[in-house]
């Protein structure tokens, strides 16, 4: 059975922490947004988040486990209200994604940003935005999770990519860092 790059770092995330659940389903709505052009608002009136449980038992039937199913955690995530911090993600994004868009492409010089994957650049702007714009989040625990995050859902070479952005995006953030001597 041949597997893929990115399945071979699954279990990187740790989805016990409330703020990479959180992150997960801010990505998860940004994503959503992106492919359907779907409002915020629109998508929460209409549940439109929520995994089709239907599509989990079928798969849980095909596997035959029940616990401990990592797919059955992951997507049982999403039969949930989205928590305060995914909403706080979201709506941030949306309201600088321009300004957003604008570091990510300067950052990214030879990229054009509609030749990114739509999970990269969904996951480059709501990692920007906690860099640049979230103070209660250091800036370095953000590009981790991201990096984490685009090795679990990105392709083969995402996490390096946003990896090297976010070190850019958060120099023209918070200027140049001066080394300790």
């Amino acid at each position: 059975m041949s597997v893929s790059p990115a399945a071979d770092n699954r279990g990187a995330l740790s989805y016990r922490h409330a703020r990479t659940r959180s992150r997960v389903f801010a990505l998860r709505l940004l994503y959503q947004q992106e492919m359907t052009g779907a409002s915020l608002d629109t998508i929460l009136a209409e549940n439109s988040y929520r995994f089709s449980f239907d599509r989990l038992q079928e798969c849980l039937y095909e596997c035959e486990q029940r616990d401990g199913c990592e797919l059955y955690n992951f997507f049982a995530l999403f039969d949930t209200e989205p928590d305060a911090y995914a909403l706080t993600l979201v709506r941030g994004v949306k309201e600088r994604q321009r300004e957003l868009d604008r570091m990510i492409r300067e950052a990214s010089e030879h990229w054009a940003m509609f030749r990114m994957p739509v999970v990269d650049r969904c996951l480059l702007r709501l990692s920007a935005w906690e860099v640049c714009f979230n103070d209660d989040i250091p800036a370095q625990v953000a590009i981790n999770e991201a990096v984490q995050m685009a090795k679990e859902y990105g392709g083969e070479d995402s996490s390096k990519f946003i990896n090297g952005l976010l070190g850019k995006i958060l120099r023209s953030c918070v200027g140049p860092v001066e080394s300790v001597e």
